[in-house]
């Protein structure tokens, strides 16, 4: 789960909602991105979907766990479960490239996922038993390895995109993404309104002039925090949400 701060209630957006964002950032993206990778990309958090119905308490911040305060001793199991999941639903390709995306965590936030030695262990277990995996998956499928790395580095874009526009990561954001020529350019969210809900991107890299992501949040109490887990589970409980519109167009000229 990912918290949103602004507007005032703060939102909790869990991650297979900020993953539905990503799916749909890749729909719009313009070129060719085949129906597999726009898969991927809109269920890359499918190994949270249990964690999210039942989120842990934190009683630092009085509410559920955000993300990146769970340490990869649970999350990574959690991932290779969704792997699993990913295989026997969609087929090699899609559960190739939510496990390498898998391998993009692990390797990127090194440090956030080594609070323990047990999280160091846990991810270094994951990217090791992993790596024959997706090389198996890789030769059969017949990919080449510069195409199945731009699709690595697209799905990754777009899901730093999709937390930017959900609060997770801080605004101006700089994030790396393939180009059409073959090499890498770097693209800029910058955010437009207070409340979050109006983004530019430079350079524009989608179809059409603009594009408008849903999706759905569940507002926190006014406070910010529940009492105890009891209060977050009956907060749970409720099916209150509100919608989530975020427009994104080029920067004025």
């Amino acid at each position: 789960m990912l918290f949103r701060q602004a507007p005032s209630p703060a939102l909790a957006i869990s991650q297979p909602a900020h993953a539905w964002i990503s799916g749909q950032l890749l729909r719009a993206w313009a070129g060719d991105v085949d129906e597999a990778l726009q898969l991927a990309a809109e269920q890359h958090d499918i190994g949270w979907l249990d964690w999210e119905a039942d989120p842990g308490f934190d009683p630092r911040t009085g509410r559920p766990y955000l993300f990146r305060d769970v340490g990869a001793a649970i999350h990574a199991p959690m991932w290779r479960r969704g792997v699993e999941r990913a295989l026997a639903a969609w087929g090699t390709r899609v559960a190739l490239l939510i496990s390498r995306h898998g391998g993009v965590i692990y390797r990127r936030f090194t440090d956030r996922h080594r609070l323990s030695q047990a999280d160091a262990d846990a991810a270094t277990r994951y990217l090791e038993t992993q790596a024959p995996v997706e090389a198996a998956w890789t030769q059969a499928l017949g990919l080449e390895p510069a195409a199945l790395q731009r699709d690595t580095l697209l799905l990754a874009c777009v899901d730093s995109l999709s937390l930017g526009l959900c609060g997770e990561l801080a605004v101006p954001l700089d994030v790396a993404a393939p180009d059409p020529d073959g090499g890498i350019r770097q693209l800029r969210l910058q955010a437009q309104s207070a409340d979050g809900s109006r983004f530019t991107l430079s350079p524009w890299p989608f179809r059409a002039a603009e594009i408008v992501v849903v999706a759905e949040a569940r507002p926190l109490p006014a406070a910010g925090r529940f009492e105890d887990a009891d209060a977050m589970r009956s907060w749970l409980a409720v099916p209150g949400r509100v919608p989530l519109r975020i427009r994104l167009t080029r920067p004025e000229t």
